[in-house]
């Protein structure tokens, strides 16, 4: 390029061609450098996926497609979640031009207030030994019915899907008398899960809630993949220690049935995952994530069975929905 201003100002006429050949290369070199920014960046593609936003049609089509093809689970929720925040896991049944249709659990009956209310949805498309895709949209309830056993949600196709991670499960605060016994024992002193299957020669338990009782601890709240304790420290000496050399603790838990649906106790290991007290009382509150679990269904022995944190507990996460929406239809508010 250095050649185009010497030749341009050679006699003859040639001003105007040198001119001409200096613009054309300066164009060609401008046109390269904002390609290889372009691609740099991840092109058009790659800016959508940037952003994680699509509004096209055949792209929201395709996602949606994936999703049912890998039978991926729904979680949704009233919208805005910040006025609403009942949740429940389904399963997408059908995907057609006017519609997506969501297969409540059984014993969830949505009614026809539902219609014309918004719904915000969360799945995930698993990927082959890489961390799987989590969508998010929000959708217009059109129909509810019946198919057997079953209810069915019928959504409008959503307008915009949202590439990005989970909320968190939805946590209740529960009332005294939805909890029949909650009780915690102190993990290995190692922290693993590996313990005693059998839990007739497990040692008394470092703390008991039993309904009607005045306890030292109390359930605050519980979601379907953790559950929020309060322990008064005056009840338990050393309990600060006590917490920091003991991160995992594993609980026994048996909910009252709510509307129609029975829980049976679970037995849960759970790491802790959050700590603070209260400069008021006292009062410690830990929140704790759930890792492994086992219905106690009578057996002998216990079978652990790893918890996914996306996923929770499927049980709990559809009676914390189903207390949840009794409760808002106590107050009034559905």
């Amino acid at each position: 390029m250095r050649q185009f201003p010497a030749n341009a100002m050679e006699p003859g006429g040639h001003q105007p061609e040198g001119s001409f050949l200096m613009t054309t290369a300066a164009l060609v070199a401008a046109a390269f450098l904002g390609y290889a920014l372009w691609r740099r960046r991840g092109g058009a593609n790659g800016g959508r996926q940037r952003s994680g936003i699509t509004t096209a049609p055949r792209e929201i089509s395709a996602i949606l497609e994936q999703a049912l093809l890998m039978r991926s689970r729904v979680d949704a929720s009233f919208h805005p979640i910040a006025a609403s925040r009942q949740t429940i896991s389904c399963s997408l049944v059908d995907l057609a031009p006017d519609g997506v249709t969501l297969e409540m659990p059984l014993g969830v009956t949505p009614s026809s207030s539902w219609i014309g209310r918004l719904m915000a949805c969360y799945f995930r498309i698993p990927r082959e030994n890489r961390e799987p895709y989590f969508y998010t949209f929000v959708s217009e309830v059109k129909a509810v019915h019946r198919k057997g056993e079953f209810h069915h949600l019928v959504l409008e196709i959503p307008p915009r899907v949202e590439l990005g991670q989970k909320r968190r499960h939805l946590r209740l605060e529960l009332p005294p008398r939805d909890i029949k016994d909650f009780r915690v024992w102190p993990a290995a002193e190692d922290g693993s899960f590996h313990f005693e299957p059998d839990p007739q020669k497990w040692p008394a338990p470092l703390a008991t809630y039993i309904r009607g009782e005045h306890a030292g601890m109390h359930v605050l709240d519980l979601s379907g993949g953790g559950i929020k304790l309060s322990f008064d420290p005056t009840r338990y000496a050393g309990l600060e220690d006590f917490v920091s050399k003991h991160p995992v603790l594993f609980m026994r838990l048996e909910l009252e049935p709510v509307g129609g649906l029975s829980v049976p106790p679970y037995f849960l290991a759970a790491r802790l995952r959050t700590k603070t007290q209260d400069l008021d009382n006292g009062q410690y509150m830990l929140g704790y994530e759930f890792v492994e679990c086992c219905s106690s269904d009578g057996s002998e022995t216990i079978d652990w069975v790893k918890i996914e944190p996306e996923n929770g507990i499927d049980e709990l996460v559809t009676w914390v929905f189903k207390r949840h929406l009794e409760l808002y239809r106590e107050r009034e508010i559905v």
